[in-house]
Order: C-alpha cells, then sequence, then structure tokens
C-alpha cells in the first residue's frame, strides 16, 4: 500500500465496491472495532519544543489519560517528521517519565522501569521535571543504550499560521501502512495522528490487523488488503485526503472515502460547512449538476458509450439530490471542490456498483462554492 501525493486521477476498484458509511457491514470481522476507541480520552497538560543534547530539535506533547490516570503524549524530531506515541506516569515526586510505544505491542507494563528501576530499557524514554519559565527539563535515554542526553523544553508558541502538514506513513506489521501528517502545533498533531491511526482507518484492531498478516504470509489471499491513501491538497491551512480500501473475500469489497482537516485547527471539515440560509440552493446547484452528469453518460452519441441495461438507465435517470438525498464525501483537489453522490437504486447488480461508485462526483469552483459557505468558514482560504 502507499500514499500517493498528487491530485490525480480517482482510485481504481476490484469487485464489488461501497462508500465508507457501509460497506464495513459486508466486511467479516471478529471483533468491530469503533472509530474513536483508540483515542484515549485525555486532558492536556502542555505543549512544547526544545532539543536533546542541545542539537536535535524536536516538539513533545503531554497528556493525562483522565480514566487511568497515566501519562499520554506524542514527539516527533523536526528532521524526520515521524510521530512517536508516549506512554508513562508522573511519579510522586512531580517528575514525569514518558517511554515510546510501538503501536504493533502497545504494553503498558515494563519490568524495572522507574525511579529504582535500570537506566537501560529496551525503549526510549524521557525523564523530565518542571523548569523555569513553564518548560521542563532532564533526559531522555536511548532504546538498548547508556546513551543519555539532556533534553531543555520550552512551552511552544505558536508563531505563524500553518499552511501545510508534513506528510509520511507508518507500517505495520510490514504489510499495512496508514498516513501520518505533523503540524508544528502538537495540538493539531495529535488529532490528526488519531484521524489517521491504522484502527480507526481500517476499523480493526491491531490484534485482527497482526492476525490478517499473519494468514497472508501463511499463503492466503482473503481477508483485509490494507488502504491506499491520496493527498489531494495541503495547502491554505487545509489536508484534504482521499482514501480506499479493500476485503477479499468470495470477490473483493472496497470502501472509498475523503477526510478534509483544518490544520490550525485540527477539526475535520464537512458538508456542515455549507450556511444553512444557503442550503437550498446549494443541493439544488448539485442536483443540476448530477443531472448534467447523467445525461452526459447516458448519451448514445458518445464515443465510449456502451448500450445500457433499461434497469439502469431508469435507475440513473431517478437519481436526485435534495434535502433527504444529501451529497457527502467532500473532497478538495486544485482548483474545485467535489461531493459524492452514491448512486442507489433497486434491482443494481454489484458489478454496476462497481461501475458507479465515485462516478458521480458533483464539482464546483472554489468561486463557485463561496456562494454557500459559511462566512467564517475554513474553507474560504481557498479563494
Amino acid at each position: 500500500m502507499r500514499i500517493l501525493l498528487s491530485a490525480a486521477a480517482g482510485l481504481i476498484l476490484l469487485g464489488s465496491c461501497e462508500p465508507k458509511n457501509t460497506a464495513k457491514n459486508a466486511l467479516p470481522s471478529k471483533a468491530p472495532v469503533a472509530a474513536t476507541d483508540s483515542k484515549p480520552a485525555t486532558t492536556a497538560l502542555g505543549d512544547y519544543e526544545g532539543t536533546l543534547g542541545g542539537k536535535y530539535p524536536f516538539r513533545l506533547a503531554i497528556n493525562f489519560q483522565n480514566d487511568k490516570a497515566e501519562l499520554t503524549g506524542i514527539y516527533y524530531y523536526l528532521s524526520q517528521q515521524k510521530p512517536i506515541r508516549l506512554w508513562g506516569f508522573r511519579a510522586p515526586d512531580g517528575e514525569i517519565w514518558l517511554r515510546e510505544m510501538d503501536p504493533e505491542h502497545p504494553d503498558t507494563v515494563a519490568a524495572g522501569w522507574g525511579q529504582r528501576g535500570k537506566a537501560m530499557q529496551p525503549f526510549a524514554y524521557f525523564r523530565l521535571r518542571p523548569g523555569g519559565q513553564g518548560g521542563l527539563m532532564g533526559s531522555w535515554q536511548a532504546a538498548k543504550s547508556g546513551r543519555q542526553l539532556p533534553a531543555q523544553l520550552r512551552p511552544y508558541q505558536n508563531r505563524t499560521p500553518v499552511q501545510k502538514a508534513n506528510v509520511s506513513e507508518q507500517t505495520y506489521f510490514g504489510e499495512f501502512t496508514a498516513p501520518q501528517f505533523t503540524v508544528p502545533d502538537m495540538k493539531v498533531t495529535q488529532d490528526l495522528y488519531w484521524l489517521s491511526d491504522i484502527e480507526t482507518l481500517s476499523e480493526q484492531s491491531l490484534e485482527e490487523l497482526e492476525e490478517e498478516h499473519r494468514n497472508h504470509a501463511a499463503g492466503s489471499y482473503q481477508g483485509y488488503g490494507g488502504i491506499d491513501s491520496r493527498v489531494t491538497y495541503n495547502n491554505r491551512g487545509l489536508l484534504s485526503v482521499a482514501l480506499r480500501d479493500e476485503y477479499t473475500a468470495a470477490n473483493v469489497n472496497s470502501r472509498f472515502w475523503s477526510v478534509v482537516v483544518d490544520l490550525r485547527t485540527g477539526e475535520t471539515l464537512e458538508t456542515d460547512e455549507i450556511d444553512p440560509a444557503r442550503k437550498a440552493a446549494f443541493l439544488a446547484a448539485c442536483n443540476a449538476k448530477l443531472q448534467q452528469q447523467i445525461t452526459a453518460y447516458l448519451d448514445p452519441t458518445t464515443s465510449d458509450n456502451e448500450e445500457q441495461d433499461s434497469v439502469d438507465v431508469a435507475g440513473l435517470q431517478s437519481q436526485r439530490i435534495g434535502p433527504d438525498n444529501p451529497p457527502d464525501d467532500m473532497l478538495i483537489e486544485d482548483g474545485k471542490i467535489s461531493f459524492n453522490h452514491d448512486v442507489q437504486y433497486d434491482d443494481m447488480s454489484n458489478f454496476t456498483r462497481k461501475i458507479y461508485a465515485q462516478q458521480f462526483r458533483v464539482e464546483f469552483t472554489f468561486a463557485e462554492m463561496a456562494r454557500f459557505l459559511k462566512p467564517r468558514s475554513p474553507l474560504r482560504r481557498l479563494l
């Protein structure tokens, strides 16, 4: 699987295809995982920036995990832009202990780790104490090594509005990948981390993914096939990502969905960015564009058009966008915003469903879209 950093053509699908909000019902799962289960309920303790040994700049966020009286966090080196999960605790004397966590083996018990334990551990970790002016100071201990570097941190101050996210990917079990994003604001980086977490995207637990990997290694071609992601827009403080995953049983079932994020707040943006006073006009414009697409699609004079089954012709001609059937799945690309219309009608075959998946997206230029947006919508930055 891979990240395609372009606004290029759509995703190829095989077998039957479903939108994200319905396809999971067709995908076998031993233990369904809620999309938010992997994100702990936390209270932010602080966002920091600093250096290790005075020469390795990094950023760090620390949270208090409400239900377990534990600490969690994320940090990344500016040279790598790869977020690393942290787990730990606050000792009775106020010292903060945070250790790196491997998402594939998220154990939280480390024998002999702590103030009375051995310094050398199989993971890297921080020991921090409050410093002057709200900062932290202490040390960072390398994994499986006696190497120790002093850590100096100060509260992070947001200096300029974020324009773009740094993009990378994380591979799990040597097979499954998920996108990763970082920005200077650590609160937003944490939101992005959990939004693109492999369990959130796949709606499967790490244990299930590990079992899928073992099955594939043993020669099975069935099961979960992983996630493809495509960054379609990354500018002006807005990030848009198109995603597809698949599950192979008797055939290949695919899901398609998109995520749009305000990089300055970490909030996801959806069709609720439409001004309520302009919603009726927006839906009417969407429906007009949809009807134009359907007419062009069914035009028998088009050179690449094949004869359509009468059931499918009638089904397409019955499609409408309105208050009871609004478009969804907003996607930003260079110069345009699009929304998906999910074609549904009686007696539609799986093969036809495959052909129609993401086929009927209604598109607006940024200028066209401006007429329908809320006055303070982050999407107005596109203009």
